[in-house]
């Protein structure tokens, strides 16, 4: 039975509360995900601390249409995440992420707070593939129910990141750079994310799509216009829906290629309300990362994955801009392969050590790490768009 997805035309976020509202109701209202008292997680996209305007975090007019829909019907709400970008999982770097992302006016919704418990348990992923056990921040361990409040961006490891990869915040701190060097390979990396989504399960994945990210994201790429909200049960069906909008071929994006292998997607999603095609957006500027589809693709993936760390010629990396580096050091706490490092306040990367995870650039406020491309890569797939 193909899984529904909810498509609202939202043009501005000045519109974002009737918009939810019809989204939601288009799946059956909030009573069908959410019951009155219980206690109810907003997991948004808060990367990192950054101004609404830089499309890098859920947009705090989309997270206050959702906790007026849930508080309205009787529900308590917390919202809260664990940064990526090399940020310290501490009360002091939540606050702060949460004032550069406007979200404290937020608490002037009555029955809404921001979180900032920054405990985390262990919980259990039986039927996972690679993984079977993650370390969870307890605000999602403890709430009754969760919404995951995704933005559409392209991902310099993944090619794209939205509802499957929103639910990685709920990874507590560095925590999230030990998988990233388990499994430094897109394909593995994703499939860890499935298996998260085995551990925790929002109930409702809503996505904040007015706009978009693309080019090398999810931190440095450029704010572009889509113009819609997005909902459903199923994050892959809504992914699937996401990436067809934004003009990303789903056999690019590892987590819908892992999400289609395991049958989790086995037919087209059914859209209910307006049709994204009609808002006729032009194709997103792919991550310098991304690669070609079909089997040479994967062929090449795998053998770039095995030689990539000795020498530059072989596969994408980063280098630092060093007139950019403030010497903040996000890049040195971020890497899991200990590649990055600071010498005279200046940021270094050991590309012998380096995984090409692509961290230390997510973690870089100051757009001070690029990524190169690899002469290897150029032979094998061209130069990109």
């Amino acid at each position: 039975m193909p899984a529904p997805v909810s498509s609202v035309i939202c043009s501005t976020y000045d519109e974002a509360e009737e918009a939810v509202s019809r989204a939601v109701d288009l799946l059956g209202g909030i009573s069908s995900f959410v019951q009155p008292t219980m206690t109810v997680l907003i997991k948004p996209n808060l990367l990192a601390g950054a101004a609404p305007e830089r499309a890098v975090t859920t947009h705090p007019a989309v997270i206050s249409a959702v906790a007026r829909l849930l508080t309205e019907y009787g529900c308590r709400v917390v919202i809260g995440d664990s940064p990526g970008a090399g940020t310290r999982y501490t009360v002091s770097s939540l606050r702060k992420a949460y004032e550069r992302s406007g979200f404290p006016p937020l608490c002037a919704i009555p029955g809404v707070t921001l979180n900032e418990d920054i405990s985390h348990t262990t919980v259990a992923s039986p039927n996972g593939h690679l993984v079977k056990r993650f370390l969870i921040i307890s605000p999602a361990v403890s709430a009754d129910a969760i919404i995951s409040l995704s933005k559409p961006k392209t991902h310099l490891l993944t090619t794209y990141t939205g509802a499957v990869k929103n639910l990685f915040g709920i990874i507590p701190g560095h925590e999230k750079s030990l998988f990233h060097s388990r499994f430094p390979d897109a394909d593995d990396f994703s499939e860890m994310l499935l298996d998260l989504h085995g551990a925790v399960i929002p109930v409702l994945h809503l996505m904040d799509a007015v706009i978009g990210m693309e080019g090398n994201g999810p931190l440095s790429g450029n704010p572009r216009q889509i113009g819609l909200i997005l909902a459903s049960r199923d994050p892959h069906a809504l992914d699937l829906v996401a990436c067809r909008t934004i003009g990303i071929p789903p056999e690019i994006v590892p987590t819908l290629m892992a999400a289609r292998s395991r049958g989790y997607i086995n037919s087209d999603p059914e859209i209910r309300g307006d049709d994204p095609s009609s808002l006729k957006v032009l194709p997103f500027r792919l991550p310098d990362t991304a690669r070609p589809a079909g089997l040479r693709m994967k062929i090449t993936r795998k053998a770039l994955a095995r030689l990539q760390r000795s020498a530059r010629f072989l596969a994408p990396y980063p280098e630092v801009v060093e007139s950019r580096c403030i010497g903040c050091g996000a890049c040195v706490r971020i890497c899991p392969a200990e590649a990055a490092t600071l010498r005279n306040r200046r940021a270094e990367i050991d590309l012998g050590r380096c995984i090409r995870c692509y961290c230390c650039h997510e973690s870089c406020e100051e757009k001070a790490i690029q990524i190169k491309e690899g002469l290897f890569s150029r032979l094998l797939f061209g130069r990109r768009q």
